[in-house]
């Protein structure tokens, strides 16, 4: 598992990202060939949740050690995780079952593509900036990109979100969350 983790830690946050967009486009290829086609956008959809779950869950093997009151900085993310991977294959099931609508006529796949770039993007900046940060900017970017103009109500709501993960997870369950690496650089001088 050392080693696994140190790949994590150095090239596997590239090649993880690279290999769950691959799985995506791959099933977004086969929707449109097959008997699903009415449903393409929600098996693309569906797929990338738990395929951006499943990477989420496999960065965390490179997070620095750290651990307090025998919680692990990986916690919060694995639950995260866990259960976007878990949500993902019940609408998955629903999906192949035939007991959801089929997909609109028209829709923004560009959208929905544009936010899982962006969560991986927030994943892969948990490492450099920490989890403060990314999540914050992610709440805030997520929220422009779905159309809320409001900038100062939407950096209300992206600072609740930190402020709220930073008492509930750090203060009250002290769960130590990752700072980042360029976080930490900057604090320690």
């Amino acid at each position: 598992m050392e080693s696994f983790s140190s790949w994590v830690a150095g090239s596997g946050q590239a090649i993880l990202p690279l290999i769950g967009a691959c799985v995506v486009l791959l099933a977004w290829a086969l929707a449109r060939r097959g008997s699903m086609r009415q449903y393409v956008g929600r098996i693309t959809l569906d797929t990338a949740l738990a395929a951006t779950g499943l990477v989420a869950c496999a960065l965390t093997y490179g997070f620095p050690s750290m651990s307090f009151a025998g919680v692990d900085a990986e916690l919060v993310p694995r639950v995260w995780a866990g259960l976007l991977v878990a949500l993902a294959i019940v609408r998955l099931v629903r999906v192949f079952a035939r007991k959801d609508s089929p997909d609109p006529e028209a829709g923004r796949l560009d959208k929905v593509l544009l936010l899982m770039a962006l969560l991986v993007l927030k994943i892969i900046g948990i490492t450099w900036v920490g989890y403060f940060v990314s999540a914050g900017l992610f709440v805030f970017v997520c929220g422009f990109l779905l159309g809320y103009r409001d900038l100062p109500r939407l950096a209300l709501v992206a600072g609740g979100w930190v402020a709220f993960s930073y008492f509930v997870f750090y203060r009250l369950l002290s769960v130590p969350l990752p700072t980042g690496i360029l976080l930490a650089a900057v604090l320690r001088r």
